[in-house]
């Protein structure tokens, strides 16, 4: 809660719709309570015996009214429990007023406390969440009206039985009111609790291109300098700082590679290719190739539930064969450099790696040349996707490995 001072302010959209219900119930109860006082002190010279019928009205008004304490202290409407001795208390009250009758005036208190009777109903509905209880347990003062009217009174049929369906009408209406005012409350919690996390997640986001601005600017730079220039003599500490440098890169694009150690067994396959790449990338680094890698359509189509999902194996597999066509990127290519990306497209994964070495002509290159063959056709078509080769002399080599998936659920 943000203000400990507001009644509202503070709390959920399930508790203040809650609050809703409460005052409709406490203003329905205190209005059903006005009419049996109205009618009391207004016509009571009509109502014998008087004292009785008094006696009754004063039972009728300290029932709700501690009805209506439970549910203030509460906060909420009195519990199912409650209800229930409500809806005896109120078969006892509209049996007992119709005994209570002047039959040579026509007078008697039943007719006090069928409208009080009415207005107590549609607390039902809004106490129980469901329709079946609520009308159920609507339908025993409905029916101790209506053979209070037909056999102590001596009603008609035709006209007892209609004044016992309002009963059931009310309390049904009430129940669908607060049910979509309990519906509305818990949409508004799962609203604003996503729209807290992605605030949260624009905050950190904010601060993360912050810091790896910095990064970029000072510490990327210097590395990538050093990694070029004959500065660092030591083959092996130059190929560390290549690494490092591939390492840094893939934080400052957002892609947060794991620490090395921590398997991936437990992650979706989507976050599994995307850190076996980022691995990949670093290990490419120490044998001279540094690679650009780009997973973050990935990683953010991974946390979709709709999205396809990338099963371990198939991840493991794209690894390997991104492998070998970054060795043949070295073996062939007469060039450092490589651009790695992966992403969901459609219902597939898509991996694909882009070099601007020397490049060649395919209709050339026989059978398993180069090694794409066996070294990556081979591997792609084993997980069921297809392999894409273009290229000519001078343009570099462009490679792309589809593999079809399942959408989640499937």
């Amino acid at each position: 809660m943000t203000h400990a001072g507001s009644a509202d302010s503070g709390c959920s959209g399930v508790l203040r719709n809650e609050r809703i219900v409460l005052r409709a119930y406490v203003l329905f109860r205190l209005g059903g309570l006005l009419q049996v006082a109205i009618g009391a002190v207004a016509t009571h010279p009509h109502y014998r015996p008087l004292w009785a019928g008094l006696a009754l009205c004063g039972a009728v008004f300290a029932e709700s009214l501690a009805l209506v304490v439970v549910g203030l202290r509460r906060r909420r409407v009195p519990p199912p429990a409650l209800a229930v001795a409500d809806a005896v208390a109120l078969t006892v009250a509209l049996v007992v007023g119709g005994g209570l009758a002047d039959r040579a005036h026509g007078h008697t208190w039943a007719y006090f406390m069928y409208p009080f009777s009415l207005l107590a109903s549609i607390g039902f509905g809004l106490v129980f969440t469901r329709l079946l209880t609520v009308l159920a347990l609507t339908a025993v003062p409905a029916s101790a009206y209506t053979a209070t009217a037909a056999l102590q009174l001596g009603e008609p049929l035709w006209n007892a039985v209609p004044n016992g369906v309002p009963y059931l009408a009310n309390a049904g209406i009430a129940w669908a009111v607060a049910r979509a005012l309990r519906r509305t409350g818990r949409e508004l919690d799962a609203a604003t609790s996503t729209a807290a996390l992605r605030e949260a997640e624009l905050a950190a986001e904010r601060e993360r291109v912050r810091h790896a601005r910095l990064l970029h600017d000072r510490v990327l730079q210097t590395l990538e300098t050093l990694a070029r220039t004959p500065w660092i003599t030591d083959p092996g500490l130059r190929a560390q700082v290549r690494a490092e440098a591939v390492w840094l890169r893939g934080f400052v694009r957002g892609e947060h590679p794991a620490p090395r150690g921590h398997g991936a067994a437990g992650r979706d396959g989507c976050a599994h290719l995307a850190h076996g790449l980022s691995t990949l990338a670093e290990d490419m680094a120490r044998v001279g190739l540094t690679v650009e890698l780009n997973t973050a359509q990935l990683r953010a189509a991974g946390r979709v539930s709709a999205a396809p999902t990338v099963p371990v194996s198939v991840a493991e597999t794209l690894v390997d064969a991104t492998r070998e066509a970054l060795a043949n990127v070295l073996r062939h290519a007469g060039t450092a450099r490589a651009v790695v990306r992966a992403e969901l497209s459609g219902s597939a994964v898509l991996v694909s790696v882009l070099d601007d070495g020397t490049g060649f002509d395919p209709s050339a290159v026989p059978a398993g040349g180069l090694g794409l063959r066996s070294s990556v056709r081979d591997r792609v078509a084993g997980i069921g996707g297809r392999v894409q080769v273009e290229s000519a002399p001078g343009a570099g080599t462009y490679v792309e490995m589809r593999v079809p998936l399942l959408r989640a659920g499937a």
